[in-house]
């Protein structure tokens, strides 16, 4: 069982969206354009988290990756 308090209650609208309550966006520092995260736990919770996504750092792991299956194609 998960501890839990509830934070807020959200209406899905037809199109599948729902709106996070203000509090809780506070709480994670979300805004407009940042990406979430859903994880299900094998108990049939959803939990949601900040997606951080670093640009620069996936950039240069592609980069390497790229140079490295070059090299092994000569």
């Amino acid at each position: 069982m998960v501890k839990a308090a509830v934070l807020g209650v959200s209406k899905m609208t037809g199109q599948g969206q729902v709106t996070i309550p203000k509090e809780v966006r506070e709480m994670m520092y979300v805004k407009a354009g940042d990406f979430l995260q859903y994880l299900c736990t094998k108990d049939g919770y959803v939990l949601i988290r900040k997606f951080e996504f670093d640009l620069m750092l996936a950039i240069k792991t592609f980069d390497e990756s790229i140079k490295s299956n070059d090299s092994k194609l000569r």
